[in-house]
């Protein structure tokens, strides 16, 4: 089980035998350790600020940006004196922000704790909890696990490299280029990871175009199913996608997976690029399938809306339509694939590449939430709909909300290719 530690204490209240390696020396402080999984665990030394608190907040995000509704929390407030107004305070707004993302609660807490804690298990309302009075046994059993750890939203390379091989693990190669369709196909031939079977965009990504459903409208969900399963996926398997544009191909695997009700999907973080640069394995041999899975798709429709519903809530306070594609296609000054230029009125704009830095791998969990609640402002996530100019690079801001906690989000498929080939749907232009 890999684990992120956080902990918090002064010099003053530590406990016997503690290494004092752990700990700040001359104030309290929140510090972070190994992010090493999918559990955030958090002991309280003395009064837990405010600004503590935060740093507590952070691991979290990161956790469940890397591992989703899976993750599981140890609080061990034990040898805590005290709280803030503040804490109180922010606590409540944390229970709203991740009231369904928790899988187990272990709370360690002396008896003067208990009733401060009965707030955990009605804010929580999808977790399992329990209350012990030893730290270990908390921790022994959140690490109980009924399953392998299921990773669905981002997987690093670190993670992938040490279960390449896995039966129950199949990684997909989706490279691919808007411009030159066979890129991909091409690229894969000359290398890619060892045991990724390649996923064409057009071919096996798209169902067919009929001139007025967009450009990468989306296949028949059955038929998907099985092309996952021709490659081993089945119920229980872990899917990694990847490709070499920054994620928005894989992101779209990624999406769809989750579409049909498969939920143990990520995309790997950094991508082909990222793995090579570390000087990891790449080969020119394609995989064999080693047994035909079995995937029966479940679609959730939740996840998606059509031209039809965007039409209908233009100009609807309650909806946000947030456009993925480059500011100058957004604005209508060039359209080098569409053949209107322009946006769907109310729509506002986020580059999908916003969401990565320099280095190419996603942006941390708060500075996505920071950057997204600029755009969405005051919007419900659930509320947002996600589009670009033919329903793949919307799908890369879809999981950088996930990413920032903000869940929920609908993908429009058609998007912009789908919406201008109507000529009686209205076209904004400008910023």
């Amino acid at each position: 089980m890999l684990q992120c530690i956080v902990a918090a204490c002064d010099a003053r209240s530590r406990k016997a035998g503690t290494n004092p390696d752990r700990f700040l020396e001359h104030k309290p402080a929140m510090i972070s350790f190994r992010n090493q999984g999918n559990i955030v665990n958090a002991a309280v030394f003395g009064e837990f600020t405010l600004a503590e608190y935060r740093q507590f907040e952070e691991a979290v995000d990161y956790t469940l940006g890397h591992y989703g509704a899976r993750a599981d929390l140890l609080v061990d407030l034990s040898d805590m004196t005290g709280f803030t107004l503040d804490v109180a305070w922010q606590e409540i707004r944390f229970s709203r922000r991740h009231a369904h993302d928790f899988r187990r609660i272990a709370l360690v807490t002396g008896s003067e704790w208990v009733a401060w804690s009965a707030w955990i298990p009605r804010a929580f309302v999808d977790a399992e909890m329990r209350v012990f009075d030893d730290a270990e046994l908390a921790l022994a059993w959140i690490r109980d696990e009924e399953g392998p750890v299921i990773f669905n939203r981002l997987v690093t390379s670190e993670q992938l490299a040490a279960r390449l091989g896995d039966a129950q693990w199949v990684v997909c190669d989706c490279r691919h280029d808007l411009m030159q369709p066979e890129v991909g196909a091409n690229a894969y031939a000359v290398g890619h990871l060892p045991g990724a079977f390649f996923l064409h965009l057009d071919r096996d990504l798209s169902g067919p175009m009929t001139g007025s459903n967009g450009r990468h409208p989306l296949p028949d969900p059955e038929a998907f199913a099985r092309r996952m399963a021709d490659i081993g996926v089945g119920p229980d398997t872990q899917v990694v996608t990847y490709d070499d544009s920054g994620g928005p191909y894989a992101a779209r695997l990624w999406w769809m997976l989750r579409w049909i009700g498969h939920d143990a999907v990520a995309v790997l973080d950094g991508g082909f690029g990222k793995w090579k640069s570390e000087g990891r394995d790449v080969i020119a041999t394609p995989p064999t399938v080693q047994a035909r899975g079995t995937l029966t798709a479940r679609r959730r429709d939740s996840l998606t809306v059509d031209a039809a519903f965007v039409l209908e809530h233009l100009g609807n306070p309650a909806w946000l339509v947030v456009d993925a594609r480059a500011p100058e296609r957004f604005r209508g000054e060039t359209e080098p694939v569409d053949p209107v230029a322009g946006h769907i009125p109310g729509a506002r704009n986020r580059l999908f590449k916003d969401n990565l830095t320099p280095g190419g791998v996603f942006k941390s969990p708060s500075e996505l939430h920071r950057e997204f609640m600029q755009v969405i402002g005051s919007m419900p996530s659930t509320h947002v709909v996600n589009q670009c100019g033919s329903g793949v690079t919307a799908a890369h801001n879809v999981l950088a909300m996930e990413i920032a906690g903000l869940g929920g989000s609908r993908l429009y498929p058609g998007s912009w290719s789908e919406w201008c080939a109507d000529p009686s749907r209205p076209v904004a232009r400008g910023a």
